[in-house]
């Protein structure tokens, strides 16, 4: 009994993700979603325009919001 209480106790913590992180998309990876590191707890996405006629969107992972016209949130692939 003991040993079955031992594995299962195993299991869940290889199973589960004690330390949660935060999973961001990234406009600097292709389609590509990022994990952010620890004390990263907010996901941003904002648009900057160099030119006129060209549009890039920013996402990531951050501290803190990045700008006042950043779109912020805190859960997981939420930008």
């Amino acid at each position: 009994m003991k040993t079955l209480l031992l594995t299962l106790v195993v299991v869940t913590i290889v199973c589960l993700d004690l330390g949660y992180t935060l999973k961001c998309r990234s406009s600097r990876i292709a389609n590509g979603n990022v994990v952010c590191e620890k004390y990263q707890t907010i996901c941003f996405r904002y648009q900057v325009r160099p030119y006129q006629n060209i549009v890039l969107t920013r996402m990531g992972c951050s501290d803190s919001c990045p700008r006042k016209d950043a779109v912020c949130c805190s859960s997981d692939l939420c930008n």
